[in-house]
């Protein structure tokens, strides 16, 4: 198994709607490399998770594309190859979460 590469955190704005599984986003760095607008949910037991951050899929025109229904379409700026290696991001950017001061309600400790 590979050591898993240094992850920090750089940035962290926290959500500002009560009340939902989303705390906040994340920038973190890693070495040579850095992921802007991770976000951070609370889960049901209370325990944290890391989504992959997601970009606006933009139109001819600039415009952010819709759905049939209206809906903004996004698209993830990561993917991962394996089930590891999405386990591997979570638990370092978790980590960076802890080593940065966040707390499970998205405040700092």
């Amino acid at each position: 198994m590979r050591p898993e590469r240094a992850c920090r955190l750089v940035d962290w704005k926290p959500w500002p709607v009560p009340n939902s599984s989303l705390i906040g986003h994340a920038t973190v760095s890693f070495s040579g490399w850095t992921v802007h607008r991770v976000p951070i949910f609370r889960r049901g037991d209370g325990s944290l998770s890391a989504g992959r951050p997601n970009a606006a899929e933009i139109d001819a025109d600039g415009r952010i594309k819709t759905d049939a229904n209206g809906k903004k379409q996004y698209w993830p700026v990561l993917t991962f190859e394996t089930a590891d290696a999405r386990e591997r991001w979570q638990r370092s950017v978790l980590a960076a979460i802890r080593q940065g001061g966040i707390d499970t309600a998205g405040g700092l400790l």
